[in-house]
């Protein structure tokens, strides 16, 4: 029974297909016959423009704000001396502070990881 339903479901699928397929030449067909009667422009020739009625002119009371002001140019700052040169391998120069925090964590887990394995 379930080969059945899956023939079926195979076939409906294929069906689609198919309409889909007729739709897409209809469609074709329909363009091309309209550019050989000339109802719709090939996509070689240049476009219309369509005119274009200018938008209402709108009276204002108040008179247009004044433009803002010049702004100052800053200097831009001289490169700090004591910068880190740029290191070349790919991970960062950690700091000792931060090298001390991961041994820590480091031994933190392996306490607990001897002490899980110390169950068995």
């Amino acid at each position: 029974m379930l080969v059945f339903a899956a023939i079926g479901f195979l076939l409906y699928i294929a069906l689609l297909l198919a309409v889909l397929v007729l739709a897409g030449i209809a469609w074709a067909l329909s363009s091309l016959g309209l550019w050989v009667l000339g109802l719709k422009p090939r996509p070689s020739q240049k476009k219309v423009a369509t005119v274009r009625r200018a938008p209402p002119q709108v009276r204002r009371s108040v008179p247009d704000p004044a433009p803002p002001s010049a702004v100052p140019q800053v200097q831009a700052r001289a490169p700090r001396v004591a910068e880190a040169p740029a290191s070349s391998g790919i991970w960062p120069k950690w700091t000792p502070a931060h090298r001390r925090y991961v041994d820590q964590e480091l031994a933190l887990w392996q306490e607990q990881f001897d002490a899980l394995n110390s169950r068995k």
